[in-house]
């Protein structure tokens, strides 16, 4: 209310309306704009606010040679045919060449359709360079601006009536909206390249390869690798385990997958035994191919190719938010027959690089002749050298980093754990590898959505064992685990609890917002078809919406008067319209009244209706007493 007081007789120009609209929608672009062309928006911000006069022709001209000299050192090294054929570039440019062109028609302070047409492009361009809820919520917000001054510039500039009507406009829409979202869902481009776009935070991805020295597997970052969604509530914690690549070669101070050529082609065995489960996956920029789902996935991804190490990739690197559904059988092993180059890749050591290992490795072997209670023995001499898990190891011996790890160090995380496993298991007669990927941490869960973390960057160990390959969590028998991070106080604590519940909405938005398809649809009606309950939630839902639009229509919509006077005046001049009495253009009241009162010499209450206003009005004996004296004198004219 107070918002509508202070608009109260505020009108602007035209083309101030305009301006106001430019500001609005050139804020994201500004984000994404080079210094150079950033300097030449100042440079015409600050001519609009220092000259007031039309520029000239050869100012005119200035400003263009100006404009296309920011042009070039904006895009200075990119600009060439094969740079312009990225859609990012040639749409940077098209801003620029738009900025340009606005500035020079703008400082001629004409109007033109151009310049009305050109803020909705703007809009529209941004749409190319910001993805997610926020850019979501200030399209809303712009679209609605935009409306305002539209409607404002048709109310010859009146800025509070123009803000009533697109209030009333919007207010209408938002039923219809809602009902035509859910039941008309967005059309679906699998491959096209605008929309909601731009998301180029590169995230940590894993390529096929796990360092044991400096470069070892570890960002202890809170930035969201990848948002899923779970069909029902979110699985046991310990079977939240994102399978990413398998590594088989030991590199002395790296492991690495097994080359292309070497590659199994053959169709995978898809895992069937397990808890079944569905989910959806938003997996941010890696550029990388790899993509992630839990262990054991159980069908292909759409559009991906899954080998027989059940790992799944895409053709081209991972540049934008990717989205898509997966399905898995949660299960710590899964069948498989071993050609004889994995069987060799999976078994290969050299004894001499960690001969210590070796030894105990080959005791081992003699002391359980079954496979099983080897791999079992194997754990418990792990747990028997009492290690210590902790983000700060020491450095290894890279000639002979299981020996220095299990004999010397004893200290290190996951990838240390997981090589020194499999290296111990091969040279114990148990074929065996590295799988890499993500160890999502249930706290950070929400009710079925659980964000994966670049600090859940995990290593584990797979052993093939009676025609299984069975997942070994290697880093479970630190004996000790070090305490790196320091205390956090209850403050963050709720800072984390409200930052999941904020991360949790946003999911829910992008997903059934603004990435709802025709499968959401199906998914929300059977859904509904199986929860009555939902569907009465909904119908409740949705006549609360009509009630709230209702109101807030009936409140923009009644009149704005300038005094409690005028507005008490209102059911007396609606009394003389409906007696077919008009009030005549550019007719004070008092004249009105005084005439009414020739042409009907009979009502002579309206004599002192007349003097009581005039004498509030113009005296400023606005007091309680006298607006209730004017209600009962137009009361008692009303029932003559």
């Amino acid at each position: 209310m107070k918002f509508l007081n202070t608009l109260q007789n505020t009108k602007f120009s035209s083309l101030a309306l305009l301006d106001i609209s430019y500001i609005v929608v050139l804020l994201p672009l500004l984000l994404m704009l080079k210094i150079p062309m950033l300097f030449f928006v100042g440079v015409i911000i600050a001519i609009l606010i220092f000259k007031s006069t039309p520029l000239k022709s050869i100012g005119i001209l200035f400003i263009f040679m100006l404009g296309m000299l920011a042009l070039y050192l904006s895009l200075y090294g990119a600009f060439s045919f094969r740079g312009l054929s990225r859609l990012k570039l040639f749409l940077e440019l098209l801003v620029y060449i738009l900025i340009i062109v606005v500035a020079m028609q703008r400082l001629t302070r004409e109007i033109n359709f151009y310049l009305l047409i050109s803020p909705f492009l703007f809009l529209a361009l941004s749409l190319f360079f910001y993805y997610g809820m926020l850019m979501l919520i200030y399209i809303i917000f712009e679209l609605f601006l935009l409306l305002w001054m539209i409607l404002s510039h048709r109310m010859g500039g009146d800025i509070k009536e123009g803000f009533a009507s697109s209030m009333v406009m919007f207010m209408y829409s938002l039923p219809w909206v809602v009902v035509l979202f859910i039941f008309f869902p967005r059309i679906s481009f699998e491959h096209a390249n605008y929309g909601f776009r731009g998301e180029t935070i590169q995230r940590m991805g894993h390529d096929g390869t796990m360092y044991l020295d400096s470069n070892a597997l570890l960002v202890p970052s809170e930035r969201i690798v990848m948002e899923v969604g779970f069909e029902k509530e979110i699985p046991p914690a310990h079977t939240l385990y994102f399978r990413g690549s398998i590594l088989y070669i030991d590199k002395k101070d790296h492991w690495e997958g097994l080359a292309i050529n070497a590659k199994r082609e053959t169709k995978p065995f898809y895992a069937t035994t397990g808890l079944p489960i569905k989910y959806q996956v938003t997996l941010y920029p890696t550029q990388k191919k790899w993509l992630y789902a839990l262990d054991m996935p159980s069908k292909n991804i759409k559009n991906s190719i899954l080998d027989r190490d059940l790992i799944s990739t895409v053709e081209k690197s991972i540049k934008e938010p990717l989205h898509y559904s997966a399905n898995s059988s949660l299960s710590a092993k899964f069948y498989d027959i071993l050609d004889e180059e994995t069987f060799k890749a999976s078994s290969t050591f050299e004894s001499d690089h960690n001969p210590r290992t070796y030894t105990k490795a080959q005791k081992l072997q003699k002391s359980y002749p079954d496979i099983e209670k080897r791999a079992k023995a194997l754990k418990h001499f792990f747990k028997a050298q009492n290690l210590t898990y902790t983000l700060k190891p020491d450095a290894l011996d890279i000639n002979h980093t299981t020996d220095s790890f299990l004999f010397d160090t004893r200290r290190g995380y996951c990838v240390h754990f997981a090589s020194s496993f499999v290296t111990m298991a091969r040279m114990a007669g148990i074929p065996a590898r590295i799988v890499t990927g993500y160890k999502a941490d249930f706290i950070n869960g929400l009710k079925n959505y659980l964000p994966v973390k670049e600090k859940d960057a995990h290593a584990w160990a797979e052993l093939y064992i009676n025609d299984y390959w069975v997942r070994f969590e290697a880093t479970a028998t630190a004996s000790f685990v070090e305490e790196d991070n320091q205390e956090v106080h209850s403050s963050s604590f709720l800072s984390k609890e409200v930052n999941l519940y904020l991360m949790y909405v946003k999911y829910q938005v992008e997903t059934w917002i603004l990435h709802y398809s025709h499968i959401r649809q199906l998914q929300l009606l059977e859904y509904a078809k199986n929860n009555p309950t939902f569907v009465a939630i909904f119908v409740m839902s949705l006549i609360t919406l009509l009630l709230l639009t209702f109101v807030i229509i009936s409140y923009f919509k009644r009149p704005y008067y300038s005094s409690k006077t005028l507005a008490t005046m209102q059911a007396l001049l609606k009394r003389l319209k409906k007696e077919k009495y008009l009030r005549e253009d550019e007719e004070t009241l008092h004249q009105y009244l005084i005439r009414y009162a020739y042409k009907h010499p009979k009502k002579t209450l309206i004599y002192d209706i007349d003097k009581l206003y005039e004498h509030i009005i113009y005296a400023n004996e606005n007091s309680k007493n006298k607006q209730k004296e004017l209600k009962i004198l137009i009361k008692k004219f009303l029932k003559e």
